[in-house]
């Protein structure tokens, strides 16, 4: 996702005398993507790309802490001001200042008012305190001018500076109206299902079950942690007493109840990104001087702090040598510790080996010695590295891979005349039939359900080309979306099957030259099929054919009721497993065979497939026959006659020809003609 910094605000936290602009272009190039850098007023700002693994990034102080190691690799003067996140005992105020009363005074209130019961499975760490005699207002210009800068609403000063400091260091927080907890409890808990809550923003949620949820101790929601505020106990203008929260919830929780539910606040987009449960001291200090400097209100309570399993440090140890041969280059050691520590992590060598300490807010995804080797590439900077292409031959993917096949059948089919298309997954009601799962949070109505079948998008692409007089074949290889019921736990909707489907339409084309497409098609995969009639509502009657391998059903291919198509649709893992990529080698006859036509009036309805079947039992020195011609009820068959120790006499021919014209005559009523 992307975040606003404005430049101003960074300087808060970073010295250093790179402009706006050389700022942009070297974190884009070892660190984060800078997409735009705009000038409003007298300011610039960042539009700035953060990679999800990268949360700690997601602030002014995070970007900053990035700039100061990045920028030095430039020629760059950059300083980080203040002391690190983690170590601090103190946070500085907007003018670098040190707050001492938050930090030595905090502690001498023992009072606690507040009854918490935590869940340590749901919720990691709890910070809280209180403070009397809020003033609520206006918030200064500069706090009013920077949230407008990076998108965030100014409404009054209690909620602005917990919007800032989430902005400003990366840590979401909350402030309750304190005498509107009217039990003085809070109950950490997860949601029953059907349960009901109103938010901050007055709309109305029912609940899935599974959330993590704060209640009063008596059953009422006073909140949904992590996400956003409940009404019952949000601040309003008469609030004079306020609780300063903030809360680590599970980040799995936090991302499914915010899209189950459609809430998308900032706060929930950090939070599902594992925010660093460390970050919450120096938040709510730099909360608490703001609170009193800006509502002049007074810390009324011990700071709470719930932390039964606090971080401890990820050790990777690795070498030198490991290091040179992975990255190519030689960097030198102190280089190397130099850059490590700019990251904020702890670097010891003892001798060719290194020791790295990870920090809380990387734990997330700096585990192994590769990790640390790209922290080392990217701030020494991939533009330095050797340009050398690399050597030998690029592998093949393996015969069993699945996009191999795919592969295979697009461009058999392409190579007749078929056209790939691509459509969309989700799909309208219309699409669909009553079994296919609908999304809790759609994006519309068009992109309401997941699909069952691919037959109806292939239909209305066919619909949206109508007005085309040749014949043509649009094939489509996707996923489909099973539904597989509930779970008898939680009684949620499981994950549906995802089936890899092979589904086509052809368009004005006769219905034979369709059947030998898709008979071809498996002549190619060599597989030996049979087609079973069998009647369904989408086909006209009579006019599908179930496609079966042994007493496997492979697929479905017929006329559809709507309009000239002609469709067939295959499950692509079955046709895989049955299929084989070599045919049966036949050597090359000695002798040649005499081929001939044959011209046979038909009765109507009667099944060319069974006549042919029935030619080629008469002999076994009938080695293939052909439909090669129709016109009115006269069907043209070539016949192939074949001995594969001589060459057949006219005499011997013209017998099997009888045999043959007796055969369909007596089976089909059909009669030679001329």
């Amino acid at each position: 996702m992307n975040i606003l910094i404005p430049h101003s605000w960074l300087l808060d936290y970073l010295e250093t005398d790179a402009t706006p602009k050389k700022i942009a272009e070297c974190l884009s190039l070892c660190g984060p993507s800078i997409d735009k850098l705009e000038k409003v007023g007298d300011d610039w700002i960042y539009d700035i790309e953060v990679t999800t693994n990268r949360v700690d990034m997601m602030s002014v102080y995070g970007i900053a802490r990035e700039a100061a190691v990045i920028l030095p690799q430039f020629g760059y003067k950059a300083t980080l001001k203040g002391q690190a996140l983690k170590n601090s005992k103190t946070w500085p105020s907007r003018k670098l200042e040190i707050n001492k009363f938050v930090s030595d005074e905090i502690n001498k209130f023992v009072s606690n008012e507040i009854k918490i019961t935590n869940n340590p499975k749901l919720c990691k760490r709890i910070l809280a305190i209180k403070l009397e005699g809020v003033h609520l207002g206006k918030s200064p210009l500069y706090i009013q001018e920077r949230l407008n800068k990076v998108g965030q609403r100014p409404l009054n000063n209690a909620i602005d500076i917990t919007n800032y400091v989430m902005w400003e260091i990366g840590h979401p927080l909350h402030v309750f109206d304190y005498d509107r907890i009217v039990n003085k409890k809070i109950l950490v808990r997860e949601a029953k299902k059907g349960e009901l809550l109103v938010t901050l923003d007055d709309k109305k949620y029912t609940l899935g079950g599974g959330e993590v949820i704060f209640d009063d101790g008596k059953g009422e929601i006073i909140d949904l942690p992590g996400i956003m505020g409940t009404a019952n106990t949000v601040v309003t203008p008469d609030t004079k007493n306020v609780l300063l929260w903030i809360e680590s919830i599970d980040p799995t929780r936090i991302r499914r109840a915010s899209m189950t539910l459609g809430i998308r606040s900032q706060a929930a987009i950090l939070n599902e990104k594992g925010v660093d449960a460390e970050l919450g001291l120096p938040a709510i200090k730099r909360a608490v001087e703001l609170f009193r400097q800006i509502t002049k209100s007074q810390i009324r309570s011990r700071l709470v702090d719930i932390y039964p399993t606090p971080y401890m440090p990820i050790n990777i140890k690795t070498t030198k040598t490991f290091i040179d041969a992975r990255l190519g280059v030689n960097i030198d050691k102190k280089q190397i510790k130099s850059i490590l520590s700019g990251l904020e992590f702890k670097a010891d060598w003892s001798g060719n080996n290194l020791e790295v300490s990870v920090p809380s807010f990387r734990a997330n995804d700096v585990s192994i010695p590769e990790d640390i080797i790209e922290e080392i590439a990217r701030i020494h900077g991939y533009h330095k590295m050797p340009s050398i292409l690399p050597q030998g031959a690029l592998p093949e993917p393996p015969a069993s891979s699945p996009f191999n096949f795919e592969r295979k059948i697009k461009n058999i089919l392409k190579g007749w005349g078929g056209v790939e298309i691509y459509t969309l997954s989700l799909v309208s009601e219309a699409f669909v039939e009553k079994t296919a799962l609908k999304l809790k949070n759609p994006l519309g109505k068009e992109s309401e359900y997941l699909r069952i079948s691919l037959m109806p998008s292939l239909k209305e692409a066919s619909s949206i080309n109508s007005g085309e007089k040749e014949p043509f074949h649009i094939f489509e290889v996707a996923n489909v979306y099973i539904p597989r019921g509930s779970t008898a736990k939680t009684g949620l909707p499981q994950l549906p099957e995802e089936k890899m489907t092979l589904a086509g339409i052809f368009v004005n084309y006769e219905f034979r030259e369709s059947k030998g497409i898709i008979e071809s098609l498996f002549n190619e995969l060599n597989i030996k099929v049979e087609f079973m009639q069998e009647d369904s509502k989408e086909f006209l009657p009579i006019q599908r054919l179930v496609i079966k391998y042994n007493s496997c059903t492979l697929g479905q291919f017929g006329v559809l009721e709507q309009g000239n198509y002609v469709y067939y649709e295959f499950d692509l893992e079955i046709l895989k497993a049955v299929s084989s990529p070599f045919s049966t080698f036949k050597p090359i006859p000695k002798y040649p065979a005499q081929i001939e036509d044959i011209t046979l009036s038909l009765p109507s309805r009667t099944k060319v497939g069974e006549l042919v079947a029935a030619i080629s039992s008469v002999s076994k020195f009938l080695c293939n026959v052909e439909l090669s011609d129709i016109y009115k009820d006269k069907h043209t068959f070539r016949i192939w006659y074949q001995h594969p120790d001589k060459t057949l006499t006219d005499s011997e021919v013209q017998e099997l020809r009888n045999k043959i014209l007796k055969e369909v005559k007596n089976k089909f009523g059909a009669t030679l003609t001329a």
